[in-house]
């Protein structure tokens, strides 16, 4: 027979579960937003025997992400919901990370609570919820990471075993190089750890030892992924993306600026769940002093995951701005905060009132977190209910509007001729399963690699072009279409000119 207590856990794991799939349910049929649509489309070409970083280059991007869509094109063949169901499996284990974090290190309760938030407010419609942006899937190893560490911290354990934990954060860098922030709050602990432990035999000794093996992890995975693509002749090509990177962070076309670090991923949070922000920083103050003089492994523990949001922030905001899907690195420790909160709530309340009264209070906090998803998320669930029995919903209308687009293109080429969309919005590239004629999809990197006139070339047969209103269209990109192309027709806002000449 089953014990209680695996009884319980089994229960926890079932719930946590369902609410994974339930809310990730709307985002199977949905479109592949922009950048998920890019990945898709190097995913694709990878499957086709191309190398990432030669014929084309992802811009400023490392190759974690594209191998990620890799294997969920070998998993589940290649169609756009593939990635998303992968990321069902990715949102499962980050989830259950966390359950297990805020059970170690509170308890039960804040526990579920961490890992109920992260699946609602990863889940939000304006943070980016239902797509498969990279952020989504860099949240597994960015948990691990930091889980792995305390638990290794708390042990004890040997310093070789602290080589993982370096391996682990080269996953998270190899998504994203920002991704350091467990990384960093490890380090930081490290310090401290060290410093407390200064007056024992070999304490200098250790701390070197336990770095140098961290960083030995962290170093070798880099050093084979670069290792690879210097075989392959393409080392100055995958540089290529830090160069694209640092001018890309300098980018100062940005709409709105906000304060640095802070300002943007608080703004982002609070306008999509001002109740879990609100908990959460209310957490980590309690946290903090809970925490300090630091005497103990429980409270650098407790100082680590303050230590592990406050980073997370900072990276999510370091541009200034940005685009919605920054701040979802920080909703794991956000989560966390905001479950040992409503639970450091929950114990007093029930000391001093009835365990009903208790209960309602920590009840009151849930729901307004659970509010916020739901007002927040209306948009998204609105759309796929019909106005009237028998009609077409918003959603039925869009997704054909845009595979009309899609369907347009693939019917009048042919694989051999190319397209080019000059847009934010490259989904043609992928639904359509068309070839740009440069190396670089970005608009915005036109002028990477070569004159932007390049995409004037015979064999590209239409230059997809977004709304005026939306899409700046500068003078080159004008002097072309009307030397060498002609409006052949509009769909979904989005104008396509046919080349007329062949020169």
């Amino acid at each position: 027979m089953v014990s209680a207590p695996r009884k319980i856990t089994l229960l926890y794991f079932t719930a946590l579960t369902l609410l994974v799939v339930v809310l990730r349910l709307p985002s199977l049929n949905l479109l592949l937003d922009t950048d998920s649509s890019v990945n898709a489309f190097f995913a694709r070409q990878m499957l086709r025997g191309e190398i990432l970083y030669d014929r084309f280059h992802p811009a400023h991007h490392l190759p974690g992400i594209y191998y990620t869509f890799v294997l969920a094109f070998k998993l589940f063949g290649d169609n756009p919901v593939t990635p998303k169901l992968l990321l069902i499996v990715f949102m499962l284990s980050s989830t259950w990370l966390l359950f297990l974090m805020g059970r170690m290190f509170f308890n039960d309760f804040a526990g579920v609570l961490s890992a109920a938030f992260y699946i609602l407010t990863s889940s939000q419609l304006y943070l980016a919820g239902m797509t498969a942006e990279m952020e989504h899937f860099a949240n597994l190893p960015l948990i691990a990471t930091i889980f792995l560490f305390l638990l290794l911290l708390r042990k004890n354990a040997s310093a070789t075993q602290f080589t993982w934990v370096g391996l682990l954060s080269a996953v998270c860098v190899l998504y994203k190089i920002t991704f350091v922030g467990s990384l960093a709050a490890a380090g930081v602990s490290m310090l401290i750890w060290a410093w407390r432990e200064r007056g024992q035999p070999n304490s200098g000794r250790k701390l070197f030892s336990h770095l140098s093996l961290i960083a030995l992890g962290f170093i070798l995975p880099l050093t084979l992924v670069g290792g690879y693509f210097a075989s392959k002749g393409l080392w100055q090509r995958l540089m290529f993306v830090f160069k694209l990177g640092v001018n890309y962070v300098n980018d100062t076309s940005l709409i709105i600026v906000f304060p640095k670090p802070f300002g943007f991923p608080l703004f982002m949070v609070a306008m999509n769940n001002i109740a879990l922000l609100v908990f959460g920083l209310f957490g980590v103050y309690r946290l903090t002093r809970r925490a300090f003089p630091l005497r103990t492994m429980k409270d650098l523990t407790d100082f680590t995951l303050v230590v592990w949001l406050i980073i997370s922030f900072a990276l999510a905001g370091f541009r200034g701005g940005g685009f919605p899907h920054y701040p979802l690195i920080v909703i794991p420790p956000l989560a966390l905060m905001g479950g040992f909160e409503i639970s450091s709530n929950y114990q007093p309340w029930r000391g001093t009132a009835s365990p009903k009264h208790a209960w309602l209070g920590a009840g009151i906090m849930t729901a307004l977190i659970l509010i916020n998803f739901l007002w927040r998320n209306y948009d998204l669930y609105h759309q796929f209910i019909p106005d009237r029995s028998g009609q077409e919903t918003t959603y039925q209308s869009s997704k054909e509007q845009q595979n009309k687009l899609f369907d347009y293109i693939k019917s009048h080429t042919t694989p051999d001729d190319f397209i080019y969309v000059w847009s934010i919005n490259l989904q043609p590239y992928y639904y359509a399963d068309r070839l740009p004629p440069i190396d670089i999809l970005w608009p915005s990197y036109v002028s990477a690699t070569g004159p932007p006139e390049r995409i004037f070339i015979p064999r590209t047969k239409y230059i997809i072009v977004d709304d005026a209103k939306i899409f700046f269209r500068p003078q080159w990109l004008l002097d072309g279409l009307k030397q060498n192309y002609h409006l052949e027709t509009v769909i979904n806002r989005m104008e396509i000119y046919r080349r007329t000449t062949s020169q």
